[in-house]
């Protein structure tokens, strides 16, 4: 199966989009609430950038699996701790973060982001979920990492994605939200190997039935292509 993206910031709504930040924001200019969390962060905890070694001696795969028991829609296994640290010492190509306590220097939330060009995506954002509403990491690395690359570094943009079919953490909705990030409209084609069209075209009336997630995915593209959703 092949994505084709066209149309990029459409300027109309469409059913397809990727969630953009393209506006350095100061931390007045965000909702209260998000402004008392992120200052509470900061108050809890210190974040940096980490080198990728840095994140497998912090006992980042602790935060990677606790962040997986949150979520609610899962269709691949979690990596081993001997699989996922030899994938992050291997990758050379990324950016990395880091918030710990200021308390114990305990790791408890990083971001894995990839420079494109004159923007970056935040490819992977994992918090151990009992720390969440204690040190409220996630708002403090992201409104540093916003800052950081929309303001420091003047990138065009920083990315969550394209709309997700999976939405298992409900990430997207929390940025819009608290960071004002916007969906850049665009519209979307699919283009499948002969076999798996046919199968698509065959299992597509029947798509809320389907029990195997990773089916129930590409028959999400499906509608999202058609225009149902």
């Amino acid at each position: 199966m092949i994505r084709n993206i066209y149309d990029w910031d459409y300027g109309r709504p469409t059913n397809f989009w990727e969630l953009i930040n393209d506006t350095p924001r100061k931390i007045e200019e965000l909702p209260s609430k998000t402004r008392n969390q992120i200052r509470r962060c900061f108050r809890d905890c210190e974040i940096r950038r980490l080198e990728n070694s840095e994140l497998v001696e912090s006992d980042g795969y602790t935060v990677f699996a606790e962040a997986f028991k949150r979520y609610k829609d899962v269709s691949v296994n979690i990596a081993r701790r001997e699989d996922w640290e030899r994938s992050i010492l291997e990758n050379d190509t990324s950016e990395f973060w880091g918030v710990f306590t200021r308390e114990d220097c305990r790791l408890i939330a990083f971001a894995i982001n990839t420079v494109k060009g004159k923007s970056v995506g935040y490819n992977t954002l994992k918090a151990i979920p009992s720390m969440m509403n204690k040190h409220y990491p996630y708002f403090g690395l992201l409104f540093e990492m916003n800052r950081h690359y929309l303001e420091e570094l003047r990138f065009n943009y920083v990315s969550d994605g394209f709309r997700s079919v999976t939405e298992h953490s409900n990430i997207q909705p929390f940025l819009e939200k608290n960071f004002l990030f916007r969906k850049a409209y665009c519209r979307m084609n699919l283009q499948y190997a002969p076999w798996l069209g046919l199968i698509v075209k065959l299992l597509y009336p029947f798509r809320n039935l389907i029990p195997i997630l990773k089916i129930r995915h590409i028959l999400n593209f499906e509608e999202i292509a058609r225009g149902k959703c």
